[in-house]
């Protein structure tokens, strides 16, 4: 019974890794490719390490952050899944009910 929560967990877990890195993916990809200054565009003009000038449109992060949303919420569903069915260590023995009072 405890093994479709840890499968939620794993696959939890991989899709918040498979969406940072989809993310990061979408910042390097904008900020490697700067748009050519346009003074009609009314973008702020940058100068880049290499001495060039360039303007950036307006960031759009795509699905990277859908993916980390929902992986995050099918590692909180997992976690609480696990939460729910776990059991604490039974208790046994001679003597038992006196150790409690």
């Amino acid at each position: 019974m405890r093994h479709a929560p840890l499968a939620m967990l794993g696959a939890g877990v991989a899709v918040v890794l498979i969406g940072c890195a989809v993310l990061a993916f979408a910042v390097n990809d904008y900020l490697g490719n700067p748009l050519a200054v346009s003074s009609t565009a009314g973008l702020r003009v940058f100068r880049s390490p290499d001495g060039s000038l360039g303007s950036y449109d307006f960031f759009r992060p795509g699905p990277g952050v859908t993916l980390i949303t929902a992986g995050g919420v099918l590692m909180f569903a997992s976690l609480f899944l696990l939460a729910v069915l776990w059991r604490g260590k039974a208790v046994s023995g001679r003597g038992w009910r006196s150790r409690i009072r």
